[in-house]
């Protein structure tokens, strides 16, 4: 029997919720014959204030919104090795100085 892909809360930034959850409409045509959209609507996300500092899984960055959608890991963009290579944080800068 074969393991079923698990779906799992992970953090997204306001960026990328915007991104996938906003609808359009077109509303006109330029000069140019583009058409132009107009916003309709945004969905809003049920936010969880866990009061800390979450990374996004779509695009890396550090976001405080709270806002968490349930995805597969094989949809999530960010890497977590490339996180750790180039993310580090300074230990010794939460250390008083003792002079």
């Amino acid at each position: 029997m074969a393991a079923e892909p698990v779906i799992s809360p992970m953090p997204v930034c306001e960026s990328c919720w915007l991104e996938n959850h906003t609808k359009w409409e077109p509303e006109s045509v330029d000069e140019k014959g583009k058409i132009l959209m107009r916003l309709k609507g945004v969905d809003v996300p049920e936010k969880v204030n866990r009061g800390s500092v979450e990374v996004c899984v779509m695009c890396g960055n550090l976001t405080i919104a709270g806002i968490f959608e349930l995805k597969l890991s094989s949809e999530v963009y960010f890497m977590k090795e490339l996180f750790e290579e180039t993310f580090e944080v300074p230990l010794d800068s939460t250390e008083e100085d003792p002079n």
